[in-house]
């Protein structure tokens, strides 16, 4: 009985989430983008729709899914919707208006700028540095290593659920399917060791690895683990370079060599994890 109650206040909820939404859509889409509000509205209307027919307890993996892709949607477009509605498609071409635009919002200042740092590693095609720089600006090296550091977690996590729940199509569409293959591929046979490798280093592109990561076999566990323990490195590198805390002379020279050493040693550790994960395999065998 209670799993039946249960079962229906979640559908209602997805329901009421997905009626909001085709709302939120109807009211600031429509006279803006029309192809956007149209598969919105579509997308909101047939997970609605899916969602109630599909019986959890015959379907569990199909309702996981749907329920997913309600929420990540909502997320998705609601993000959309503020992004245009409060005038930020503007001021992203103006550094000093964007700045403006979080120092007054106040108390939310510190939300605002998360919410920002999400959006920016999951739908738009920015360095991660320029939204770590505009925090130091604002609130300092420290506040904006914290606060870079949580919404870049979070949207990290975002992208890592789309690539799970929408496969290499969304990829394929995001990023052209010949660099969603490249990456799939290194991920795939080269190993999870090397997908912490490369959020270490600035070489290779951290937000999207997190999407295609999401349509390997890499469980929601681990990614969170790595990322947790990964991105906050450059993160706080750029932070404290961009801020010029650290100076390139006088006393600042020995740091960054410190800082330097302390990579190629993380480096080293890691290389010789990976050997001994290897070596007990092949014992194993």
């Amino acid at each position: 009985m209670k799993q039946n109650v249960k079962v229906a206040l979640v559908k209602s909820g997805v329901g009421t989430l997905c009626l909001i939404m085709n709302i939120l859509c109807g009211m600031f889409l429509y006279d803006r983008n029309a192809i956007v509000y149209y598969s919105a509205f579509c997308i909101f209307s047939i997970i609605a729709v899916a969602y109630c027919i599909v019986e959890p307890e015959r379907f569990p993996h199909v309702s996981r899914t749907l329920l997913v892709a309600a929420v990540a949607s909502a997320a998705i477009v609601g993000a959309y919707i503020l992004f245009y509605t409060t005038g930020l498609d503007k001021k992203f071409n103006d550094f000093d208006s964007l700045k403006a635009f979080i120092v007054d919002s106040g108390y939310w200042g510190f939300a605002v700028f998360i919410g920002l740092t999400v959006f920016q590693v999951v739908v738009l095609p920015l360095p991660a540095a320029l939204t770590i720089v505009l925090g130091v600006a604002i609130y300092g090296p420290t506040v904006s290593f914290v606060l870079s550091t949580i919404g870049t977690i979070i949207g990290s996590i975002i992208s890592f659920m789309l690539g799970k729940v929408f496969g290499r199509r969304l990829c394929n569409w995001m990023f052209g399917a010949e660099q969603t293959e490249k990456y799939a591929k290194l991920l795939n046979e080269k190993g999870r060791f090397l997908f912490i490798i490369m959020l270490l280093f600035p070489a290779f592109p951290d937000d999207m690895l997190c999407m295609v990561a999401g349509i390997t076999d890499m469980s929601y566990l681990y990614f969170t683990v790595v990322c947790t323990l990964t991105r906050p490195v450059m993160i706080g590198l750029t932070a404290y370079l961009g801020s010029g805390v650290i100076p390139f002379e006088g006393w600042g020279i020995p740091v960054w060599i410190a800082l330097g050493c302390l990579l190629v040693a993380a480096f080293i550790v890691l290389t010789g994890v990976k050997a001994r994960i290897e070596n007990r395999r092949k014992v194993r065998k």
